[in-house]
């Protein structure tokens, strides 16, 4: 009895091993056939597809106003008192230049602050923060809140 069930187990494996090679080759005549589709493929495209493209620059569209198109609002020249245009509404509170009388001054002082600036009176000096004592935790005899809401939960 131990010869039969050898030889079944060996005709067993040899159609295992028989059914692996039969996939694997099958397997192997279809990655080649596949490796010529793709090389038919790569074959038919223009070689210039796979560099990046040129970047051409935008056309700025007529829409844009640029700095020239900025609306202009006359003043007097804090220096000169000649009278000038500014792209900004003047308000009064603080003084407008030209633009020869704004390139002097910005020349002249490149990282300086505003000029025309009073120093104000220093602040008066405040009072130590007195620290209050806490008073001691109060001890609760029963949560309040927590029985509502138990009570809420159990209706639900």
């Amino acid at each position: 009895m131990p010869k039969l069930k050898t030889q079944a187990k060996s005709k067993n494996q040899a159609a295992v091993d028989q059914d692996i090679v039969v996939l694997i080759t099958t397997l192997v005549q279809k990655l080649v056939s596949l490796e010529a589709k793709i090389d038919i493929v790569i074959s038919q495209t223009s070689p210039r597809s796979f560099e990046t493209p040129r970047q051409q620059p935008m056309p700025i569209p007529s829409t844009v106003q640029t700095r020239d198109a900025r609306p202009m609002y006359k003043a007097v020249c804090a220096d000169c008192r000649k009278a000038c245009e500014v792209p900004f509404k003047p308000s009064g509170d603080r003084p407008v230049y030209c633009k020869e009388c704004f390139a002097k001054r910005k020349a002249s002082k490149p990282f300086s602050a505003k000029t025309d600036i009073k120093p104000q009176a220093a602040p008066a000096p405040r009072a130590p923060a007195v620290e209050k004592p806490q008073p001691a935790a109060v001890k609760r005899s029963k949560p309040v809140q927590k029985k509502k809401l138990a009570k809420k939960r159990r209706k639900k």
